[in-house]
């Protein structure tokens, strides 16, 4: 399949293989980097096998030593072609990538092997649960960490998203072997895996080197019933109203979250409800609007507010973050700046094109970045809606669109406050 946008003269290449693993491609022959990313629909939050409950920080633990072969690391293999690596884990995915100007190729069958063709032994578990207990002490330690983290943790308490991350000392102690391939064979199916690449290659470049993979698919009906009770975990989990944790900081931190119902929209319509809502955020709170102006002048945020908004399949959470040592004065703000913006919502109309275009503009500036484009060339969730895609849905959004799903959100929402003295 191919799609060309005429506007930017942009083509975006896709296809499915045999073995379901879906592939996107955006050309660029004019550029001279390359970037590519294999991403596996499968984070923190999918500790479900089909009869059991692997450790909390699997997947994470994971994306480390898919990288140690028995006898060579793949790191290693990328550097030797002069290509860059990383990876890394959220709660709902895991992507594996590296940029390269040449040996592409190549460098796309070292990506290929360290996914499709995993090794896992109890002496380099052993090792890893060392180093992995290390970065998790260190994260421990720090408030801006915490302070988000806990935050999520009360507003889904008890559930597979109230779990760092990386998981815990304890839990990624009780990692085996067994755990890793039983958890790896479950989620790193083909059909649950897209591979999106952006540089100077095309689709049919890469065939070739795809056509060598494995054909089987796994079972996705399976696949779907772990990842529809994920779901359903998260959803009935409670609330905790307020934390309060004492880690002996300067000023003390608050952060006040609001859990949203969770998304019933696929395909092109999430895309639409997650980049409404994010407008609707910077129409208030982006330092270019006159309400964050406002707020600021009077004292009630400072340099240190900031927020987080997340929309995934299985959750909907957003979180404002500030150092004060008035953290009820700057909660109860937050909240009566969002209601009067929802009960008199032409009070952002004169911002709206402002704010509308300065999207816009961001995007249009990432059409020049390799690695933008591939991280936004879409996911199933969203129908695979990609960043050329994103521009024609914010072009036309109105303020009453954007109102709306705004009110849905909150009208539907929970929240929490969460103090770190």
């Amino acid at each position: 399949m191919q799609k060309h946008y005429n506007q930017y003269d942009e083509t975006v290449e896709s296809t499915r293989l045999a073995n379901g693993m879906k592939v996107i491609v955006n050309p660029k022959p004019q550029f001279n980097s390359t970037y590519a990313m294999l991403t596996a629909d499968f984070g923190s939050i999918n500790v479900r096998l089909k009869n059991r409950i692997v450790p909390a920080g699997i997947a994470h633990f994971m994306e480390h030593k898919l990288f140690d072969k028995e006898h060579y690391d793949s790191s290693d293999h990328y550097a030797a072609l002069g290509a860059s690596d990383n990876a890394f884990t959220s709660f709902a995915q895991t992507s594996y990538l590296f940029t390269a100007t040449d040996n592409v190729i190549e460098n796309l069958r070292v990506l290929l092997d360290l996914v499709y063709h995993p090794f896992f032994s109890t002496e380099k578990i052993a090792k890893e649960q060392g180093i992995i207990g290390q970065e998790i002490l260190m994260y421990q330690d720090d408030p801006n960490s915490r302070l988000y983290f806990d935050t999520i943790a009360n507003l889904y308490s008890n559930s597979p998203l109230s779990a760092d991350i990386a998981g815990n000392i304890a839990s990624i102690a009780q990692i085996t072997e067994a755990d890793l391939y039983a958890t790896y064979h479950q989620y790193y199916q083909p059909g649950n895996l897209t591979l999106t690449i952006c540089g100077p290659v095309t689709l049919a470049d890469i065939l070739p080197v795809l056509q060598t993979l494995p054909t089987t698919s796994g079972d996705q009906a399976e696949l779907r019933r772990l990842k529809q009770q994920t779901k359903r975990d998260i959803q009935n989990s409670l609330v905790i109203p307020k934390t309060t944790t004492s880690l002996g900081v300067t000023t003390p931190k608050v952060a006040v979250g609001y859990r949203g119902p969770a998304p019933i929209r696929a395909g092109r319509d999430f895309a639409q409800q997650e980049l409404a809502f994010g407008i609707f955020l910077q129409l208030l709170f982006s330092e270019d609007s006159d309400i964050y102006q406002q707020l600021y002048q009077t004292g009630i945020i400072n340099d240190s507010f900031g927020f987080d908004f997340e929309m995934e399949a299985a959750y909907h959470f957003l979180i404002f973050a500030m150092d004060t040592e008035q953290p009820e004065r700057f909660s109860g703000k937050i909240g009566a700046v969002i209601e009067q913006a929802l009960q008199d919502p032409q009070r952002l109309a004169p911002q709206f094109d402002l704010i509308k275009n300065e999207e816009l503009g961001e995007r249009i500036s990432q059409m020049n970045s390799v690695s933008a484009i591939a991280n936004q060339l879409g996911m199933a969730i969203d129908g695979y809606t990609n960043l050329f895609d994103e521009i024609e849905i914010i072009n036309q959004l109105d303020l009453k669109t954007v109102v709306t799903f705004a009110r849905d959100f909150f009208r539907a929402s929970q929240k929490t406050i969460n103090l770190i003295k």
